[in-house]
């Protein structure tokens, strides 16, 4: 498999597509653009990572070579050291991650300086000049900065803001206890943050770099944790991959809590603490179930649909001033003035809502309007991607269905199957020759039906 660069960062196998000397172009690459955008040579750079076994080498192999000024923030997860960026008044920063790829993966994400990822255009000079580099030399006696107490510290602070003063006391208030499982990765900060809130926690696999399960938190990875709960009477457990930008749930009946189901009941959460909440802009990637959209609508907020992206998601908040967003598959909700998604913060804001609610979660959770969301994976020839897409918007548009593009026809295509259902298309850019189908529908039912006709209307359009 080749590196992915894509507008989420770069990634690889560590020693195999991602070697050292293509490391160092990236990181020369990257500072050259600062300078551009900066307008100026000498150019400060947050500097952090994960707990993959290969960060250390990189971040020692970057700091030795390319020119800057760094901050380094060491082992934080990914939403503090993007807060870092911020705090510090840098003028960009390095994340060294793979996110929820195995722990033989590793890569980057490339930040402004305003703490958000990179967008395409921008990303695609980084990738562009780090083609055109060849030799480098080693910079001596240089002076770095680190910061990795103060700055969890001031992010604690940063997140207890964003939740507020009276909701953190109600928490509290609400005695909850929970299990959460970083995994070994640089979520384990999150026990010393919600015991700070009041939580009890009870946490499990908590050493750095020791990987017990899969690096991304889902339904089966994270299934035996049900024996945890049960055993210390906790309210939910909750799981994170390496960077925990991600964050998923599993409650105390057993039942997995989806990444959709968790970007609602924050969207409730923060929509409720709003004086006037109506005429907000929720802003989510197209791939995400009506849920979302359901929970906004109670308010009498709107939801702004863009490509699949972080980035693209982030972009658009800045322009519709929204409060929050998100990407259901993720688990991990934007909470503004954050510039990313963040595990955390969305843990607090689920622990906010539970508390104010003074139910458990998974008895809130029966409250909620039910959705089916059934995704399919399907192998495809590349070459034949644009025709696909013309076949399936034109095969749906002659039964009558609204089709809506994002991103061009590399992007996502949605199908409204009615009011509350609908077929999604996109072709995967980290996955090669992947298309993800996804069907979501208020009845299980339809949703069953829409994927099964959606993967026979696909297999037609790719033979």
């Amino acid at each position: 498999m080749a590196l992915v660069e894509s507008f989420s960062g770069i990634r690889g196998i560590y020693g195999k597509d991602l070697t050292e000397s293509a490391a160092v172009r990236y990181a020369h690459s990257y500072i050259s653009f600062l300078r551009d955008k900066a307008k100026k040579n000498n150019v400060s750079i947050v500097i952090g990572m994960d707990t993959r076994p290969s960060g250390a080498r990189l971040m020692d192999l970057i700091i030795g070579i390319a020119d800057a000024n760094f901050i380094d923030v060491g082992i934080l997860p990914t939403p503090a050291i993007e807060f870092a960026v911020r705090y510090f008044n840098a003028d960009g920063g390095i994340i060294i991650t793979a996110s929820h790829n195995e722990p033989f993966w590793n890569g980057f994400k490339f930040l402004n300086s305003d703490g958000s990822i990179l967008n395409e255009k921008d990303m695609s000079l980084v990738i562009r000049g780090s083609k055109s580099l060849k030799d480098f030399h080693k910079i001596q006696d240089r002076k770095i900065s680190e910061k990795n107490t103060e700055v969890l510290r001031e992010y604690t602070n940063f997140l207890f803001e964003i939740i507020g003063k009276e909701n953190i006391e109600s928490i509290k208030s609400s005695r909850q206890k929970i299990v959460i499982d970083p995994n070994g990765g640089a979520g384990a900060v999150a026990k010393k943050i919600l015991e700070r809130a009041g939580v009890e926690v009870i946490g499990t696999n908590m050493a750095y770099g020791e990987f017990n399960r899969k690096v991304e938190p889902s339904e089966d990875s994270l299934i035996y944790l049900k024996s945890l709960i049960d055993e210390n009477k906790a309210d939910f457990a909750a799981g994170f991959d390496c960077d925990a930008d991600r964050v998923e749930i599993l409650m105390q009946n057993g039942q997995f809590l989806s990444g959709n189901y968790i970007l609602a009941l924050a969207v409730d959460e923060v929509l409720s603490g709003l004086r006037n909440p109506r005429g907000q802009a929720v802003v989510v990637n197209d791939a995400t179930s009506n849920v979302v959209r359901g929970a906004a609508e109670k308010f009498g907020a709107k939801t702004k649909e863009v490509e699949v992206g972080e980035t693209n998601v982030v972009e658009e908040m800045k322009k519709s001033k929204s409060i929050i967003g998100g990407e259901g598959s993720s688990g991990g909700a934007i909470i503004a003035p954050s510039k990313c998604r963040d595990g955390i913060l969305t843990l607090l804001a689920v622990l906010s809502f539970v508390a104010r609610k003074g139910h458990k979660l998974h008895k809130l959770v029966e409250e909620l309007p039910k959705y089916h969301n059934l995704r399919k994976k399907i192998e495809f020839e590349p070459k034949k991607h644009d025709n696909i897409k013309n076949y399936l918007e034109d095969y749906y548009s002659k039964k009558g269905f609204e089709a809506r593009k994002t991103g061009g026809i590399k992007g996502g295509l949605k199908i409204i199957a009615g009011k509350n259902s609908f077929i999604w298309f996109r072709a995967s850019k980290t996955e090669p020759n992947v298309f993800r189908i996804i069907a979501d529908s208020d009845k299980k039912e339809e949703a069953e039906r829409l994927l099964e006709e959606a993967v026979k209307v696909f297999n037609r359009a790719n033979e």
